[in-house]
């Protein structure tokens, strides 16, 4: 509890639990807006309207009984701690980023006020109403005594765990006679967006700019993955699978050989009796007890065979060539024609517990998964997928990008010296494609979209694009054809200048904007939005490291979002992390391996070029107020 008082009359109860399920289960309260945890916001204009203020939740001073049964047992188990002398208890949500003292304020004076001005029975408390007019019952002042009278009623009547909020103003949750006697009235204080709460990632992300480790989950709330498509497994590298990746056979489907050597049945000595067994020969052949044939590497075994051995772990006793098929009919033994001894196989003592004979099904059985959803299909697991039966798989992707650059002063890479004043080359554009690569994308959308003449200068097929500065280009742009998923990326106009036209043209677009900046550096002045007709605009910043970092983790992010792809961070730490000093964003820095097994972080870029990032190919994501001794996420950018 705190005891910086204002008034020892006035209590508060802050609710901090929850399992925000709509989050995903992060911690509520400690989710960032602005650069500070909501918790802490809504502690702050607690303690300057309140005397006492107990937390309820996790760590806090009280827990509801039993945890996560709800704000009604929170509210009961935070009730006793406030001191006897407390008769107006102000009882708040963590998740309210816009909440202020005077808000809190406002509710009290209006319980003091209707107290003065009325008989204490007839009423009960102050709700906040928000800009959308709906009650927000975890913002109010309470009459204490309302309060108790209302939880003591609905214990009786069942319990508080489990109750809705709102059971707390609903008359017909409370009926008996003493209650009755203080039900009283209930005041709505407009408080207007103080009282918006946040329940959703895009909750979150209408707050303003989100916390660098918030884009994924923003983005993957925010869109639909794309649809699956079935296609054989190396049409489809790449992709991300979009269902289980299941052997549809064994492997290997029959018992054979993994080596070179002999089939043996029984107990040796073996005579060598058989046929030599050629990998792919599905004829019949079989073995009989003491019996050898040569057998090459994936070749199926004779029936009766027990076991395999290579070259090397036998001996060959015999005038007949053990590797040679010289026998005048199938299943005779070399040198039968001559009337010779059949050759003997020994095993060298080196062969002690060694079998090569692989059974069926040794690597997986039929309907084994290979992969779950989520796998990207490398090349790889699109080999293995053909080793086991499958000529198709469900996947999605891959997500297709199309940079355009933009801003009237940027040249073509090619351009030669001397420029004219004012101008610059396009340092960004050229390298955008590797760096997308990198990230999951694959380049090009459509290619009828890039044969026209745009802007400056003409694109072809694996060119980047470029679009002047004016709003007519900028509207042509956004209302192109895209296929679902498919991503415009856009270098530069993102911010809030006077040639930044793309905040008006999404706009007047109806795009829809699911990120309006991230809070980092370099890199926090992008746009993610989706756009008429089912595509997605990446705007990145038009500083050149700017959008490399940008585009590396958003784009990253992007990805995920769009075809479900799992993907396992890389963290590191290491002695160049110790001494980099705390920031209130996150940071973005470059990395490079330190010749120690460990990894080298500039402490210090300069963004308007990326000779910085020359030898490092790795990017650090340092979280914000990051102090040097937790592990950083890598991510590669080429």
């Amino acid at each position: 509890m705190n005891g910086n008082a204002t008034s020892v009359e006035v209590g508060a109860i802050v609710l901090t639990g929850g399992r925000a399920s709509r989050l995903g289960g992060v911690d509520k309260a400690r989710l960032p807006v602005a650069g500070q945890p909501m918790v802490e916001t809504v502690l702050r204009a607690a303690r300057a309207v309140a005397g006492p203020v107990v937390t309820v939740g996790p760590g806090g001073d009280t827990r509801e009984e039993p945890p996560h049964s709800g704000p009604v047992a929170g509210i009961a188990a935070g009730l006793p701690l406030l001191p006897g002398e407390v008769d107006v208890v102000v009882v708040v949500a963590c998740d309210l980023p816009g909440l202020d003292a005077e808000t809190l304020a406002a509710l009290v004076d209006s319980v003091r006020t209707a107290r003065a001005e009325s008989a204490p029975s007839t009423f009960s408390a102050a709700l906040g109403v928000d800009a959308t007019g709906h009650d927000q019952y975890l913002l109010a002042a309470w009459d204490r005594r309302a309060l108790a009278a209302r939880l003591d009623a609905l214990e009786r009547s069942g319990g508080v765990g489990g109750r809705p909020v709102r059971a707390l103003y609903d008359d017909d949750n409370n009926d008996t006679a003493d209650y009755d006697d203080i039900a009283g009235a209930f005041l709505r204080v407009y408080v207007g967006d103080h009282a918006l709460d946040v329940d959703t990632w895009s909750d979150l992300a209408a707050r303003g700019p989100v916390a660098l480790a918030h884009v994924g989950p923003v983005l993957a709330a925010g869109l639909e993955t794309v649809p699956a498509t079935e296609h054989a497994p190396f049409d489809a590298v790449g992709s991300v699978l979009a269902a289980p990746l299941v052997a549809a056979e064994a492997m290997p489907r029959g018992r054979v050989s993994a080596m070179d050597g002999y089939a043996l049945a029984g107990s040796g000595p073996w005579r060598l009796t058989g046929a030599a067994r050629r990998a792919g020969d599905e004829s019949a052949a079989s073995l009989e007890p003491g019996c050898a044939a040569p057998i090459a590497t994936g070749a199926l075994a004779p029936t009766g065979t027990d076991r395999v051995l290579r070259h090397e772990l036998v001996k060959v006793l015999g005038s007949a060539s053990p590797a040679a098929d010289t026998s005048p009919s199938p299943g005779a033994a070399p040198g039968a024609a001559s009337g010779a001894a059949p050759a003997l196989v020994t095993a060298l003592p080196a062969a002690e517990g060694v079998n090569d004979l692989r059974p069926v099904g040794e690597d997986w059985l039929t309907g084994h998964d290979l992969a779950p959803p989520g796998t990207v299909l490398d090349a790889a697991l699109a080999s293995a997928a053909l080793s086991a039966g499958l000529t198709k798989g469900s996947v999605r992707g891959p997500v297709r990008a199309t940079v355009v650059t933009t801003g009237d002063e940027v040249m073509p890479a090619s351009t030669p010296s001397p420029l004219p004043d004012g101008r610059i080359r396009d340092t960004v554009g050229p390298l955008l494609g590797a760096v997308l690569a990198r990230a999951g994308f694959a380049a090009g959308s459509h290619p009828a979209a890039h044969t026209a003449t745009i802007g400056h200068y003409p694109a072809r097929p694996t060119d980047v694009e470029h679009c002047p500065d004016t709003e007519a280009d900028f509207e042509s742009l956004l209302h192109r054809p895209r296929a679902a998923g498919d991503v415009l990326v856009l270098v530069g106009a993102t911010g809030r200048g006077v040639a930044d036209h793309l905040r008006p043209a999404l706009e007047r677009a109806g795009a829809r904007i699911l990120i309006d900046g991230v809070r980092v550096r370099p890199g926090g002045s992008q746009i993610v939005a989706m756009l008429p007709g089912g595509g997605i605009l990446l705007g990145l910043p038009g500083n050149p490291l700017a959008a490399v970092c940008a585009a590396a983790t958003t784009g990253r992010a992007l990805v995920d979002a769009l075809t479900g792809r799992q993907r396992n961070p890389m963290l590191v730490t290491g002695p160049g992390l110790a001494g980099l000093p705390a920031a209130g964003r996150a940071r973005i820095l470059p990395a490079r391996p330190d010749g120690a097994g460990g990894w080298s972080i500039a402490g210090q870029i300069r963004t308007a070029h990326l000779a910085d990032l020359a030898g490092s190919p790795s990017l650090a994501l340092l979280p914000e107020a990051y102090g040097g001794d937790a592990p950083v996420e890598l991510v590669d950018w080429i």
